[in-house]
C-alpha cells in the first residue's frame, strides 16, 4: 500500500470518527420524545399495577395509530390534548390547584406541575415525563364500583 493510500484511509477513518462522534452527540441532545418516549400523552390509561390492591389509578398515556397504549409519554409547554386535560384534572384533584381543564399546557399548568413535582421531591422542571409518571399522585378509584377514593402514586 502506498503512502498516499494510507493517508486516504487515515483521512477517511478520521472523518468517519468525527461523523460518528457528532451523530452520537446529537442523540444526547435529542428531544425527550425521540430519546426515550413513545410520544406526547394523548389519552389516559387505567392501571392497577403498583397500586393498593382493589384500586386503580388513571394517568396520562400515549396511544399509537395501532391502538396500543403506553404510559411512557411526555408533555411540556405547548402540548395539547386529552393527556394534558387529564394532567390538569389530576393537578386539581390531587394537589389542590384550580386549573382550567382545557387541554392546553400553558404557563399555569407548567407552574402547577413544577409545584407538584417539588412536593414529591422530584425534578421540578414543569415537564411531564418518567419521574412525574412514577411519583406524582393520580386519582384513585375502587376497581369494582369505580368510586373515587383519593389519590395515589405507583410504587
Amino acid at each position: 500500500m502506498s503512502i498516499r493510500s494510507i493517508r486516504r484511509v487515515k483521512g477517511a477513518m478520521t472523518i468517519g470518527a468525527l461523523t460518528a462522534g457528532l451523530l452520537g452527540g446529537a442523540a444526547v441532545f435529542a428531544s425527550p420524545a425521540a430519546a426515550a418516549y413513545a410520544g406526547h400523552c394523548n389519552v389516559n390509561q387505567v392501571t392497577s399495577v403498583g397500586v393498593t390492591p382493589g384500586y386503580s389509578i388513571t394517568r396520562p398515556a400515549y396511544m399509537s395509530e395501532s391502538g396500543s397504549r403506553t404510559a411512557n409519554c411526555w408533555m411540556d409547554y405547548g402540548s395539547r390534548g386529552f393527556g394534558v386535560e387529564w394532567l390538569q384534572f389530576t393537578l386539581n384533584s390531587c394537589y389542590g390547584f384550580d386549573l382550567a381543564t382545557d387541554g392546553e399546557f400553558g404557563s399555569k399548568t407548567r407552574t402547577a406541575l413544577a409545584s407538584a413535582q417539588q412536593q414529591e421531591r422530584i425534578t421540578a422542571d414543569g415537564i411531564y415525563g418518567t419521574q412525574s409518571r412514577q411519583y406524582l399522585k393520580f386519582p384513585r378509584y375502587r376497581e369494582i364500583t369505580r368510586d373515587r377514593s383519593g389519590c395515589e402514586s405507583v410504587d
